[in-house]
């Protein structure tokens, strides 16, 4: 028997068809499962952690964006068991379900039923991250599969969450202006702002190799898995299950939009050919743990923080370690360990 995991009341209640046809196919494919909806304010990953404990099922399944996905790993995780997990993407970005040969519409339902009923799986390395006050004092913990983030992209998350809150109080609106085009709209606002009012901000981070001091920062990433928003390789060369995170510095508006480009999954165009037409970039690095400690403009605010594309603590340190092999994810035989 399966958990399966999914919000019915997201896009207005067009999920709630989405996982009635979700559950035929998996009959259909001989996958046994319970249903477990989501629930609002981080209520869900105890949900998920108390269904996993009690021993009944053999697997869980999210069904969803990658916010969903954060949720049940992280209720995985808490609960002690080591069950796989599956994944049936639904989301915008999608970047979980990309980044091992998933897409999210509904055309490619039927294949990632298959994927989950097959059951092969490969192992995904997590994040533990914990956020430190001035004086050292613990502002919070989390897990993150996906990515960290502090500057630019956090900004835009605020931003797009702001702009889904006014969309979600209108109904015309929430129907003409969906999440690819609130993300879109906070991105151009986020562009603005920061042409407007510059905010770059300084990094020290330590890893067991050393100290890198980072200046002129206007974004600065934590990656695990492969894709990065949806459309964007920001490290070729990294890997989900090594036992490392790669730490990718964006130094100024103009390796923000250089990176931007070079990185888009679809561009052509690789690290190697920058230097034939007067450009480089600050290079990735890898480690197992990271402590970084963020300097923002005298009197500023320390920069914006996001995990797995959710808005997080704003803190002037933070702490890294990666959990490697924490999951045992289900994923096409093709990429598969087992």
């Amino acid at each position: 028997m399966q958990l399966l995991v999914g919000n019915p009341t997201a896009q207005s209640g067009r999920n709630a068809r989405r996982i009635d046809e979700a559950r035929r196919l998996l009959s259909a494919a001989d996958v046994d499962h319970d249903f477990l909806p989501t629930r609002p304010d981080g209520l869900t990953v105890p949900a998920v952690a108390r269904a996993l404990s009690g021993g009944a099922y053999t697997a869980v399944i999210s069904m969803g964006g990658d916010g969903t996905f954060a949720e049940v790993a992280k209720g995985l995780l808490a609960s002690g068991v080591g069950v796989p997990m599956a994944m049936l993407p639904t989301g915008t970005a999608n970047d979980q379900g990309k980044s091992f040969g998933m897409e999210s519409g509904e055309a490619d339902l039927a294949r990632n039923v298959q994927i989950v009923a097959a059951g092969h799986t490969a192992p995904l390395d997590a994040g533990r991250i914990v956020a430190y006050g001035a004086l050292d004092q613990e502002l919070g913990r989390d897990h993150f599969f996906d990515s960290a983030g502090w500057g630019f992209s956090a900004l835009v998350l605020r931003m797009r969450n702001e702009d889904r809150r006014l969309v979600n109080g209108v109904p015309i609106l929430r129907e003409l202006y969906r999440d690819q085009a609130v993300y879109a709209g906070a991105v151009l606002r986020a562009l603005m702002l920061s042409t407007v009012e510059e905010a770059p901000f300084e990094a020290e981070v330590t890893t067991p190799a050393g100290t890198i001091y980072y200046e002129n920062l206007t974004d600065l990433i934590l990656k695990n898995t492969r894709i990065y928003a949806g459309m964007w390789v920001l490290d070729p060369t990294g890997s989900s299950e090594d036992g490392e995170l790669d730490l990718i510095p964006f130094r100024g508006a103009e390796e923000l939009l250089v990176r931007g480009v070079i990185h888009h999954e679809q561009v052509p165009l690789h690290e190697t050919n920058l230097e034939a037409v007067g450009l480089r970039l600050t290079p990735p690095t890898r480690a197992p743990w990271f402590d970084i400690r963020l300097h923002a403009r005298p009197l500023a605010q320390a920069p914006e923080a996001q995990i797995d594309g959710e808005e997080w603590i704003r803190a002037e340190r933070f702490r890294v370690e990666t959990i490697r092999h924490a999951i045992r994810l289900v994923v096409p035989a093709e990429m598969s360990g087992s």
